[in-house]
C-alpha cells in the first residue's frame, strides 16, 4: 500500500522540525511495510496547498498521512486535501518535556485539534486515532499505521460495491430479507439473478472443457472426499465455473446463493464447497442469499486482509453464559479451519431428498483465535451493523456435531444477545480473525456512513 505524506507547517514555529518529521515519518512507514510518497515541501500557505493538491492528483495512493510537526496551518491543510476523496490520517508529533523552549516547542497537540475541527466543520471525512500525539519511531505509531491501512482497505474497497444475489431469497428464511433501495443510498448495487440462469449456464459446460477439468482437479485436492465421488466433483466443478463466469460477466464484488433446496434437486450436490473455495480466494460468497451479512463479510475480509466467514448464532455451550457454538454447513474457507477438513453429505438434505443429494459440505472446526464480528440488516432506510470482538476457544464439540463449527467466547455475552434481540438482528454473523474493530468502526463512521451499534 502507498501513503502520501502531507506535512502541515506554521512558519512562526521551529522550522528544523519539519524536515526531521518528513524523514522520521517516511522511515516509520517503510518499516511498517508500506510505501511513503514524499511531499515536495512542508505546506504553510494556500500557494503551497495548491501545489500539493496538484502533486497529489498524479500520485496513486491509498490514503494520506497528514503530519503536524509543529502547530501547522489548518487553512492550507484543508485547501490541499479537501478534494482528495480517500482516507486522511491526522498525526501530531509529541512535544518533549526537555524541549519546551521557543526554539524546540511544537504545539502540535493543539494544531491537530484546530485542523480536525476545520475538517469537521466542512464535513470532510478524516481519521484520528489514539494516542493524540505520537513519536514516529514508537510502537503506537506502528499500530496506527496498520489500523489506518485497514481503514483504507475498507473505505476504498467498499466504494461502489456490486453484489450479486443468485436466486431468490430462500422461501422459508425471512430473517435475511433486505432492502435494495437502502443499499443504493450507500452506493451498493445488488444484481438479482434467477437460478435458471445459473442452471442454463452449467448445461453449456462440457466435461472436457479446460476450465472444468482444471477446477475439478483443484476440487479433488481442496478437501478430503469420500471414495467414488468423481461424478459429484465434476458437477461441482461446473457449478464453480458457472458462478465465476457470472461474477466476471456482471463485475460482481461478492455473491450470495439460494441453496435451499432447488439446487440440490437439480444438481444432486450441496454448494457449500464452492462457496468455501471462493472465500479462500478472497471472493466473498455466502449462502441463503444473506446479502447484508455478505457485505459485512466483505468489509471484515478487507480489514483483516484475509478471508471472512458467515456463521449462525447456533447453540448454547452447556451452561456457560459467555460461550456459544457458531456454525454453518460448510461454506467457510478451509484456511480458517483446523486441518483435516472433509466433504460430507448434508444430513438435512439427506433427510428430505434422500442420501447422496447433498454431498458437498466442507466440514471441520474453526481455528482457535481472536476475531472481529458483525451482524447486519437494513431497517427503515438504514444499513445497520452490530460490531464487536470475540474469540474461538480450544473447547471441543461432540464428534457427531455436523458442519463447520467452533466454540466462541464473548465478554458479557448474555447482555449482548439481549441487545441484538432488542434491535432485531438476524441469526447470522460475519467474522474475520484478528482485531480490526477500530479500523472497521472508523471506516464505517467516517467514510461509509453505515450505522454502527457497539456494546
Amino acid at each position: 500500500m502507498k501513503f502520501a505524506l502531507f506535512v502541515s507547517n506554521r512558519t512562526t514555529f521551529p522550522q528544523q522540525l519539519v524536515a526531521e518529521a518528513i524523514d522520521n515519518i517516511a522511515s516509520a512507514v517503510k518499516k511498517a511495510g508500506y510505501i511513503p510518497i514524499l511531499p515536495i515541501e512542508g505546506v504553510a500557505d494556500d500557494a503551497g496547498a495548491l501545489r500539493y493538491a496538484d502533486f497529489l492528483k498524479n500520485q496513486p495512493c491509498d490514503g494520506v498521512i497528514a503530519v503536524f510537526p509543529n502547530f501547522g496551518d489548518e487553512s492550507s491543510c484543508l485547501t490541499a486535501l479537501r478534494d482528495f476523496g480517500k482516507p486522511i490520517l491526522f498525526i501530531a508529533c509529541s512535544d518533549r518535556l526537555d524541549s519546551m523552549g521557543a526554539a524546540t516547542r511544537r504545539d502540535a497537540f493543539c494544531g491537530k485539534i484546530s485542523a480536525v475541527n476545520l475538517f469537521r466543520q466542512c464535513r470532510i471525512p478524516c481519521t484520528v486515532l489514539e494516542p493524540h500525539t505520537v513519536e514516529p519511531a514508537s510502537a503506537a505509531f506502528l499500530d496506527n499505521l496498520h489500523t489506518f491501512a485497514a481503514v483504507c482497505r475498507v473505505a476504498n474497497g467498499m466504494k461502489n460495491l456490486r453484489t450479486g444475489s443468485i436466486g431468490a431469497r430462500c422461501t422459508p428464511f425471512k430473517t435475511v430479507r433486505f432492502d435494495e433501495t437502502t443499499l443504493e443510498k450507500y452506493h451498493i448495487s445488488n444484481e438479482a439473478f434467477d437460478l435458471s440462469e445459473l442452471f442454463a449456464l452449467i448445461k453449456t459446460l462440457k466435461d472436457s472443457d479446460e476450465q472444468v477439468r482444471h477446477k475439478a482437479e483443484f476440487i479433488k485436492n481442496y478437501s478430503c472426499w469420500p471414495d467414488n465421488t468423481d461424478p459429484v466433483q465434476l458437477r461441482m466443478a461446473k457449478l464453480a465455473v458457472a458462478i465465476e463466469k457470472m461474477i466476471a460477466k456482471y463485475r460482481l464484488d461478492l455473491v450470495t446463493l439460494r441453496c435451499w433446496t432447488e439446487l440440490e434437486e437439480e444438481l444432486k450436490l450441496s454448494p457449500c464447497m464452492v462457496l468455501s473455495m471462493l472465500n479462500d480466494r478472497r471472493i466473498t460468497a455466502n449462502c441463503e442469499v444473506d446479502t447484508v451479512n455478505a457485505i459485512g463479510m466483505h468489509a471484515l475480509a478487507l480489514a483483516a486482509d484475509a478471508p471472512g466467514a458467515c456463521l449462525d448464532w447456533n447453540n448454547n455451550y452447556g451452561d456457560e453464559p459467555d460461550k456459544c457454538v457458531l456454525f454453518h454447513c460448510g461454506p467457510t474457507a478451509a484456511s480458517l479451519m483446523q486441518p483435516s477438513t472433509k466433504i460430507v453429505d448434508h444430513p438435512m438434505f439427506a433427510r428430505v431428498l434422500g442420501c447422496g443429494n447433498g454431498l458437498g459440505c466442507n466440514e471441520g472446526r474453526m481455528k482457535p483465535g481472536k476475531f472481529t464480528w458483525m451482524s447486519g440488516m437494513t431497517r427503515e432506510g438504514k444499513l445497520i451493523f452490530a460490531l464487536d470482538k470475540g474469540e474461538f476457544t480450544n473447547d471441543e464439540l461432540p464428534a457427531e456435531f455436523f458442519g463447520c463449527g467452533g466454540v466462541a467466547r464473548f465478554d458479557n455475552f448474555q447482555n449482548k444477545l439481549h441487545t441484538m434481540l432488542r434491535y432485531g438482528f438476524p441469526h447470522h454473523m460475519s467474522l474475520s480473525y484478528g482485531d480490526t474493530f477500530t479500523a472497521l468502526e472508523e471506516a464505517f463512521f467516517s467514510y461509509l456512513g453505515y450505522e454502527i451499534i457497539t456494546f
